[in-house]
C-alpha cells in the first residue's frame, strides 16, 4: 500500500533546487490557489481539454482550489504536475483533494503516477474520498514497479494526480463515468519524516500478528516499534531491529489494538513511518513455531527436498525402481516443447485468451513443470544416474524459456508456480553432477523466476483467504531451501513464508477447519498448504499439522459432502456447481487423517482397516450437524454415514472474503436421500467467463431474493450476510441469516432476514422478514435440476427426482404469483475454453419466482416445504395448510396419522404467540402432536414459555432455545 496519511495540516521545508525555475510567482510551489484566478496562471499544471477551473472553497472553508471535471465519461480525471522533480532525501509530495462521481458509480482511488522521461516508472494511489483528505508520499518509498527503482538524482518528468471510476465489467477501461476532482495546498518539499497516526488497520487472526510494510529500496536499517499506546511510551513499547520488512513476535500479544511503525534510514528516506494500527482478535490463533533453521538446512547434503519424495515412496523394491525409471524415461522421451509466448490477440491457435490459458498456461507451462517435478523425484528416489542426467537435460532446455515472456508469473501463477517448482527439483536433484555452468545457468533462471513470486508478496498487500497466495508462497519457500547458501535473498525468502502462513494464510480461515470457497477450492488449495506443510516437516523439522485450523479442517467434506449425499457448497464448486457428491475430495482427506491423526477422517476417506496404527471410526457419535461461524455456513445433516439414507439443508450468510464465493448472502439448499432438491446453480466453466459474469456469479443463480430485480453486490468487501441465530437439536435445527448490511443490496434494502425451521427430517419453513426504504418488487427464488410444477390453486409447487421430492407451498404473502422458466442467461462452456459443453455432460435447471401481486416496502415471506422420500420407500404426501394465529403465521403440517402446529411471529409482533393450541412467548414455536393428541416432541426459540392446549412445556426463567424430542 501507499505510504500516505490522513492529517490536518502540513508544514513543508522549501522546495528551492528541487523543482525546475518557475516561470512566473504563481508557478511556485506550494501552490495553494491564491496566487491567481485563472488556470493559465500555473503554467506547471495542465488538465489537457478537461473543464478546470480556480473555484472558492464550499461554504464555512477559506480561500480557494482547483476543481478538474470531465464532461465526457471516462475513466479518469485529473491534472499533471510538470516537473522536473530531482529525487533527493526526505522529498515528499503533498496535497489535499476530494472527489466527486456522477450517480450510478463509484469511484476506485485517488492515483498518482510518476513519470521519468515521459513514461510511467511508478503509481500509488489514496482512497477515493468525498471528504477532505490530506495526502503525503515520500517519493523515496514508492515502491519498484516493472523493473523501475527509486535512487538518489532521479528525476521525475511529471505527476499525474487523477480520479478513477471503478470498473463494472471485466475488461478494464469499459467502465466511464463524469468526475470532479478538487485539489488544493500541492507542495513536493523535502521534509523531515513525521509519524502521523493513520486511518490504515487492519484485524489480525493470528496471535502473535505479522508486521509487514514496504521494503526499502536498499539495504538500509529498519526498527519496528509496536505498542499498546499511539504516543509509544516507553513503559509500553517494544522496540525490535528488523533483519528483514517483516517481523512476528515470538510470544502471543494481549488481544486488543496495538499500533505500529517503523524506522528506516536510507539514502533517501529516513525516519519514523506513519503509525498503523492492528486488532488482535480475541479468538486469534495462538500458534507459534521456531523459526527456519537457516544456517542447518544451508549445510544439508543434498537433495534437501529427498525427505519430502520418501514420504510417499519410503522404501523401494527393485521391482518399484525400475518401474520408476521406466517413468522417468517416457518423461525424458516427450522432451522439452517450444512455449508459444504470450496470448497475442488475433493468433488463430488461440481463438480467446482462455483458450491460450488452458492450453499454454496450463498445459506447457504448468504441465512441464509437473514433468520436470516427476523425473526430478525419480531421479532422487533411484540414485540412477541416467535419470539423474535426463532430468539435468529437460531443466536446461528449459531454461531457454524466457523468465518474463508467455511463462512469467503475470501471465499465469500456476502454471508458472508448477514450472518454478520443477526447476527447484531438478537444481536439487541434479546440483552435484551439473557443471559450474549449467549450475549457474538454472540457479539464475529459478532466482529469476522466484523474484517474480517474492515481488507479488512482498509486502503482502492482502488476499490471504484466496489459494493463490498460497501457491505463489510455497513455491517461493521451496525455491529459499533449494538455495540456502547459494543465494543472498533464499533466507529471506524461506522465512517470509513460514511467518505469512503462520500470520496471514492458515489463521484467516476459521476456527473449525472451514473454507470460505468452498469444497472444490478447499480441495485444490490444500494441495498447495499440504505439500508446504510436509516440506516444513520433513526437512526443517516444523509441524504446521498442529495448527488449529489445519488439525480440523480433515472434517470439513464429511459436513459438507456426507457419503452419498450431494455437497453443500456457496461458491465455484464445478461444472456444474451443484456436481460435487459425497465423500469427495477423499486424496486430501485421506493424507489430512494420517497427518493429525484424525480416525474419522480416515473413516470418510474409505478407509476401514488401520493404515500406520490409525483406526478409522465411524462418525456415528459426532453431532451430524455444524455451524461455521467464521465463514457463516450453516449445515443440517440427519445423517454423516450414509447420506443416501439422510437429508441436508443448509444456509449461507456470512463474510465475503475471497474471489471464488458467491453473491448468495441467505441462500439455502436442500438435498435428500441421493437427490438434489434446492440447488446452488450454474456452471464454474472459468473465472471472467460469459455465463460466469451473467449467471452463476450472480444473485440470479441462488435460493435467495431479487429486488426490482437486481440481485447482491458481487465481489464486494463489506457485502456481509452473519448467522444471527443458530440451534440444532435430534429433531429440530433453526438459523436466521441477516442479510440486512446495506452493502449487500448496493442499499436497496434495510432489512432481510431469512429465519429457516427445519423439522427433521421431512420438513423446512423458510420466513423471510424484507423492508426496504421505498416500495420495491422482491422476487424469492428457488432453483432445481428437474421440472418445477406449479399449482394456482394453492400457490404450491414440486420438484421430483426418483429418489425424492420437494413439495412446497406459499403461505405469504398471499396471492404470490409463481414464475417457472428454465434455462440460462448465457450458456455455459467446457472449462477453460470457447468449446460448448458436450450434450452429455449438460445439466440443465428451472427456475422458480414468487413475487408479490404489488410493490411494497415491506413483505413477507412463508414458505413450506416437505422433502417426501420416493424410490422404494415412499413417504406419504403431507398437508400444509394456514391456521388462524395472532402475532404469528400459524400452520398445521398433516403427516400421517400426526400433524406439526407452527407458529412463526409476524415482523415487529409483539406479544404471545397464539394459534391452533399452541402458545409462547418466542420467536417461533412448534409442536408435534400424534394419535389423541400426545405432543410427540416440540421447540421454541428465544422463549420462556410454550404451552399446548393449556399444557406447559417450557416454563423458563429466561429466554431459551429449547427442543424436547418426546414429552409423554
Amino acid at each position: 500500500m501507499p505510504n500516505i496519511s490522513v492529517i490536518a495540516a502540513s508544514i513543508l521545508l522549501p522546495v528551492a533546487g528541487l523543482i525546475g525555475s518557475p516561470a512566473s510567482k504563481a508557478d511556485r510551489l506550494p501552490i495553494n490557489f491564491e496566487q491567481g484566478a485563472e488556470l493559465a496562471d500555473y503554467e506547471r499544471l495542465d488538465a489537457g481539454s478537461l473543464d478546470a477551473a480556480v473555484v472558492p472553497r464550499e461554504a464555512g472553508a477559506e480561500g480557494h482550489c482547483l476543481r478538474i471535471h470531465n464532461p465526457t465519461p471516462a475513466t479518469s480525471c485529473g491534472v499533471r504536475l510538470g516537473g522536473p522533480v530531482k529525487l533527493v532525501k526526505n522529498l515528499v509530495l503533498s496535497f489535499d483533494y476530494r472527489t466527486e462521481i456522477e450517480p450510478g458509480f463509484e469511484g476506485a482511488y485517488l492515483g498518482m503516477i510518476f513519470y521519468v522521461e515521459g513514461k510511467q516508472w511508478f503509481w500509488e494511489s489514496d482512497a477515493f474520498s468525498a471528504e477532505w483528505r490530506r495526502a503525503e508520499v515520500p517519493l523515496g518509498s514508492l515502491r519498484p514497479w516493472r523493473g523501475h527503482a527509486v535512487r538518489p538524482g532521479l528525476v521525475f518528468s511529471a505527476i499525474q494526480l487523477y480520479g478513477r471510476v471503478k470498473d463494472k465489467t471485466k475488461a478494464p477501461g469499459e467502465t466511464k463515468a463524469r468526475m470532479t476532482v478538487y485539489l488544493d495546498n500541492l507542495q513536493i518539499a523535502v521534509s523531515p519524516r513525521r509519524s502521523v497516526l493513520t486511518d490504515r488497520t487492519r484485524q489480525s487472526t493470528a496471535n502473535p500478528p505479522m508486521f509487514h510494510w514496504p521494503r526499502p529500496a536498499e539495504k538500509a536499517p529498519q526498527r519496528l516499534q509496536y505498542s499498546r499506546d499511539p504516543g509509544f511510551a516507553d513503559d509500553t513499547t517494544v522496540t525490535v531491529d528488523a533483519k528483514w520488512n517483516f517481523f512476528t513476535p515470538p510470544e502471543p500479544l494481549e488481544p486488543g489494538c496495538w499500533y505500529w511503525r517503523v524506522w528506516t534510514g536510507s539514502e533517501l528516506i529516513e525516519g519514523w513511518s506513519d503509525i498503523e494500527s492492528i486488532e488482535i482478535l480475541p479468538e486469534a490463533h495462538r500458534f507459534t513455531t521456531p523459526a527456519i533453521p537457516l544456517d542447518k538446512l544451508a549445510d544439508c547434503p543434498r537433495p534437501r527436498l529427498l525427505p519430502v519424495a520418501r514420504l510417499a515412496e519410503p522404501s523401494l523394491s527393485d521391482t518399484r525402481r525400475k518401474q520408476l525409471v521406466a517413468s522417468a524415461e517416457k518423461l525424458y522421451q516427450q522432451g522439452m516443447p517450444e512455449h508459444p509466448g504470450p496470448h497475442v490477440p488475433g493468433d488463430p491457435r488461440w481463438p480467446e485468451w482462455i483458450d491460450w490459458y488452458g492450453k499454454v498456461a496450463g498445459g506447457i507451462t504448468g504441465g512441464t513443470g509437473r514433468r520436470l517435478e516427476r523425473i526430478a523425484t525419480c531421479a532422487m528416489l533411484t540414485g540412477d544416474a541416467r535419470v539423474n542426467q535426463w532430468a539435468k537435460e529437460l531443466a536446461q532446455e528449459a531454461c531457454r524459456w524466457d523468465p518474463q515472456g508467455g511463462s512469467a508469473m503475470r501471465h499465469g501463477d500456476i502454471g508458472a508456480h508448477h514450472l518454478l517448482r520443477g526447476l527447484n527439483w531438478c537444481y536439487d536433484a541434479c546440483r552435484e553432477t551439473m557443471t559450474a555452468g549449467e549450475e549457474r545457468r538454472l540457479r539464475e533462471v529459478i532466482v529469476q523466476r522466484a523474484e517474480q513470486f517474492h515481488e507479488r508478496l512482498n509486502p503482502f498487500r492482502g488476499g490471504e483467504a484466496n489459494n493463490h497466495a498460497w501457491l505463489q508462497a510455497y513455491g517461493l519457500a521451496e525455491s529459499g531451501i533449494v538455495l540456502l547458501g547459494e543465494h543472498d535473498a533464499a533466507a529471506e525468502w524461506t522465512e517470509r513464508v513460514r511467518q505469512l502462513y503462520l500470520g496471514r494464510f492458515l489463521s484467516c480461515l476459521g476456527q473449525q477447519g472451514e473454507n470460505n470457497e468452498g469444497i472444490s477450492y478447499w480441495g485444490y488449495g490444500l494441495g498447495f498448504i499440504i505439500g508446504y506443510a510436509d516440506m516444513m516437516r520433513a526437512v526443517c523439522e516444523i509441524d504446521l499439522y498442529r495448527h488449529p485450523w489445519l488439525r480440523q479442517t480433515a472434517r470439513f467434506p464429511m459436513y459438507c459432502a456426507p457419503p452419498g449425499a450431494w455437497a453443500v457448497s456457496f461458491a465455484d464448486t464445478g461444472k456444474p456447481n451443484h456436481a460435487v457428491r459425497g465423500p469427495a475430495q477423499t486424496r486430501w482427506v485421506r493424507q489430512l487423517a494420517l497427518r493429525t491423526s484424525d480416525p474419522y477422517a480416515l473413516w470418510y476417506a474409505g478407509e476401514r482397516e488401520p493404515v500406520n496404527g490409525l483406526a478409522p471410526k465411524p462418525p456415528t457419535d459426532l453431532a451430524p450437524s455444524i455451524h461455521y461461524r467464521h465463514i457463516g455456513w450453516v449445515i443440517f445433516n440427519t445423517s454423516l454415514v450414509d447420506g443416501s439414507q439422510g437429508t441436508t439443508v443448509a444456509l449461507h450468510s456470512g463474510r465475503y472474503f475471497a474471489g471464488h464465493q458467491h453473491p448468495d448472502q441467505n441462500s439455502f439448499v436442500i438435498h435428500a436421500y441421493g437427490e438434489k432438491l434446492a440447488i446452488d446453480g450454474g456452471y464454474y466453466d472459468w473465472w471472467g467467463s460469459p455465463h460466469f459474469d451473467a449467471y452463476s456469479m450472480t444473485t440470479l443463480a441462488h435460493n435467495t431474493l431479487l429486488v426490482d430485480g437486481r440481485g447482491q453486490a458481487v465481489r464486494k468487501p463489506g457485502a456481509d450476510g452473519r448467522i444471527a441465530r443458530y440451534f440444532d437439536s435430534p429433531g429440530y435445527g433453526y438459523a436466521i441469516g441477516d442479510a440486512s448490511a446495506p452493502e449487500v443490496y448496493d442499499g436497496r434494502l434495510s432489512r432481510f432476514d431469512r429465519r429457516i425451521l427445519f423439522i427433521k427430517p421431512g420438513f423446512v419453513l423458510v420466513h423471510d422478514l424484507v423492508a426496504s426504504a421505498e416500495a420495491s418488487r422482491y422476487d424469492w427464488m428457488l432453483h432445481a435440476v428437474a421440472p418445477i410444477e406449479t399449482a394456482d390453486a394453492d400457490n404450491s409447487f414440486r420438484i421430483a427426482s426418483p429418489g425424492a421430492a420437494l413439495r412446497g407451498r406459499i403461505l405469504a404473502p398471499a396471492g404470490a404469483r409463481l414464475n417457472v422458466a428454465t434455462g440460462f442467461p448465457v450458456e455455459p462452456v467446457d472449462g477453460y475454453s470457447t468449446r460448448p459443453v458436450p450434450a452429455e455432460q449438460y445439466v440443465p435447471e428451472w427456475h422458480l419466482y414468487v413475487t408479490p401481486q404489488s410493490s411494497t416496502a415491506r413483505e413477507e415471506f412463508l414458505v413450506a416445504m416437505q422433502i417426501q422420500r420416493l424410490g422404494d420407500q415412499v413417504e406419504p404426501e403431507a398437508v400444509c395448510e394456514p391456521i388462524e394465529a395472532t402475532a404469528a403465521h400459524g400452520l398445521r403440517i398433516r403427516a400421517g396419522t400426526g400433524s406439526h402446529l407452527i407458529l412463526c411471529r409476524e415482523a415487529d409482533a409483539e406479544g404471545l404467540l397464539r394459534g391452533g393450541g399452541v402458545e409462547s412467548d418466542g420467536e417461533v414455536a412448534a409442536v408435534e402432536v400424534g394419535p389423541g393428541g400426545i405432543v410427540l416432541r416440540a421447540m421454541a426459540i428465544a422463549a420462556r414459555k410454550l404451552s399446548h392446549n393449556g399444557r406447559m412445556l417450557l416454563d423458563a426463567d429466561q429466554p431459551l432455545d429449547w427442543s424436547s424430542d418426546r414429552i409423554e
